[in-house]
């Protein structure tokens, strides 16, 4: 089913849980901050199945931090039956350790990994925890569970990790892990971090061109590119002012306690699945889908917003 701008619904990212064993300053929460009520691993699983209808097959575990959840391995089971093709998660990294092979066992693809740094005393500084080295540990013991691929995420912040990158990179390729170089994203309340934080990706950019043996741009992703060097491979992520970007997102996201949300950016259109889904009204829970699809709308069409307009509703 696609949108009005004829844009397909392929993914949801469910969000399990708003608690987090770190303090990063920059984390949005998928833009959502409400209720403290979190989904059972029957609903999601439920929810899961019903969007499959309308032509989801990929699945994302975010959070906050996802493995919070004591659950967490009978939600990706939930959530990983047919038809569903790809089940991923999204995770700080510092429970992974104890975890991976669990969860590789319950029917989980692939991980995306934060790891801003390879310096501790810059990780705390960004994260407010001592412990860069479970995040380390948590990358072997997902590679050592067969999850691919192991994607990490670099988050690029003005002075504080910029002299970073290149380590990053080469312990990236070395782990035979993809590295995303990631925007810094400007949400409608943290202006004030973007503007103090923000760093251009182009410098970074213009090296991995005269590196690269190739360069490829996914329609599937966003556009991003995905540089391809000779010992591995790096996506650049700019989804900031980004109408191409926006243009072809296929994705919706579900929060922690079962509200659907067209937009990242968005807090004023969401629409609740959890309740028809919870009293077994299956047909209400579809049009709750139904409706998301309808109030879907590229957050940037080639002009800057600074909030959610009322066209998003």
């Amino acid at each position: 089913m696609k949108d009005r701008y004829g844009r397909p619904l392929t993914s949801l990212r469910i969000s399990v849980t708003n608690k987090c064993n770190l303090n990063c300053f920059y984390c949005h929460r998928e833009g959502y901050q409400g209720g403290d009520q979190e989904m059972k691993a029957n609903e999601i699983g439920e929810i899961v199945r019903i969007g499959s209808e309308f032509g989801i097959k990929n699945v994302k575990l975010t959070g906050g931090e996802p493995l919070m959840r004591d659950d967490i391995k009978e939600i990706v089971s939930a959530v990983a039956q047919p038809p569903i093709v790809d089940v991923s998660l999204t995770t700080n990294g510092t429970e992974l350790a104890k975890k991976a092979r669990g969860l590789a066992e319950a029917g989980l693809d692939r991980v995306n990994i934060s790891l801003d740094t390879l310096n501790p005393s810059v990780y705390t500084k960004i994260t407010g925890a001592p412990k860069l080295e479970h995040v380390l540990d948590g990358i072997d013991a997902a590679l050592d569970a067969g999850l691919r691929p192991v994607k990490l995420n670099m988050l690029v912040l003005r002075g504080i990790n910029e002299g970073d990158i290149e380590r990053v990179i080469e312990y990236s390729l070395s782990r035979g892990a993809i590295l995303q170089i990631l925007e810094l994203l400007r949400m409608p309340d943290t202006a004030e971090i973007y503007e103090r934080f923000n760093v251009s990706l182009e410098p970074i950019e213009r090296k991995l061109r005269e590196q690269a043996l190739d360069i490829k741009k996914s329609r599937l992703k966003q556009a991003r590119k995905r540089y391809i060097l000779p010992n591995g491979e790096v996506e650049i992520v700019r989804p900031m002012h980004n109408s191409e970007f926006c243009m072809h997102c296929t994705r919706i996201r579900l929060t922690p306690d079962g509200y659907l949300k067209p937009c990242l950016m968005c807090n004023d259109n969401l629409v609740d699945v959890l309740s028809p889904v919870s009293a077994g009204d299956l047909e209400r829970a579809r049009k709750a889908f139904t409706e998301t699809i309808a109030r879907r709308e590229p957050y940037f069409k080639g002009v800057t917003r600074e909030i959610c307009i009322p066209s998003c509703v």
